[in-house]
């Protein structure tokens, strides 16, 4: 039988607390991840220790990394996904624990990303605009526009310079999947991406990828609002050196939304 709240201690109250308020967890910032800093600073296995749903990349930008069910995959040079090795490691990431407590909302037809964040975002200001949030979208897909990276090697290009000659695209066509989605308020703007960044997998996890364009048939939303943040910061010396606010804005924008 559940305990009244006045019945417990000031440590059994606090760890309530703490247990119904699942962080946002990360590892960098997006600003060291734009100016090309893509040394993995945090192994797979201490990242899923902190969320079972999330996003980002890995050592040397060698392929997207999308999180779901407590598992980590990498996405190749041609869209295939395979599952990280426990110690594989990131230069960025943001995981979550996504709870029973998430939000449910049931989708019809969405027929583009910017109709998508539309709707999410209409949740976001009835919920609550300076929250985080993730979001897992389970559905079927006409079609998903999605890309990946190649391994680099050093010395590291800022990101959008690899983008201009290591991106490679490609769309799946008539598929089952699901999105992984977190939002940034505008607050956190260089600490992460401002607004929605999306990440697929298809349903038998097989292929994936950081997300520019979808159109999708129907879907389950589960949405989960998050107020704590918890972020780990690289001891490397690129990312002890940087300045970090000289991030460009416009390559963030360039790299989120793949234009």
């Amino acid at each position: 039988m559940e305990r009244y709240e006045e019945e417990m201690s000031w440590e059994e109250r606090a760890a309530r607390v703490h247990r119904e308020r699942d962080p946002v967890y990360q590892v960098s910032t997006l600003q060291a991840l734009v100016m090309g800093n893509f040394y993995g600073s945090a192994a797979i296995e201490h990242v899923l220790e902190h969320g079972d749903t999330g996003l980002g990349t890995f050592h040397a930008v060698a392929g997207e990394l999308v999180v779901i069910d407590g598992h980590a995959y990498r996405i190749l040079g041609d869209g295939r996904a395979v599952e990280a090795k426990p110690h594989d490691t990131t230069p960025f990431a943001s995981v979550a624990y996504l709870t029973d407590r998430a939000y449910r909302i049931k989708l019809g037809r969405v027929p583009s990303l910017d109709v998508l964040r539309d709707v999410l975002d209409e949740r976001v200001e009835l919920l609550g605009v300076n929250n985080m949030y993730l979001v897992r979208i389970d559905g079927y897909f006409r079609r998903v526009a999605a890309r990946t990276e190649l391994s680099q090697q050093e010395p590291f290009l800022p990101f959008a310079e690899v983008l201009k000659t290591d991106e490679r695209r490609f769309a799946f066509e008539e598929v089952a999947g699901s999105l992984v989605c977190f939002y940034f308020p505008p607050y956190l703007d260089g600490v992460n991406t401002p607004g929605w960044h999306f990440h697929f997998i298809d349903a038998v996890r097989q292929h994936g990828g950081h997300v520019f364009g979808l159109c999708m048939e129907h879907g389950i939303v589960r949405m989960q609002k998050s107020d704590r943040f918890i972020m780990d910061l690289p001891h490397n010396d690129a990312f002890q050196d940087a300045r970090l606010e000289n991030a460009s804005k416009d390559d963030i924008r360039q790299i989120e939304q793949g234009e």
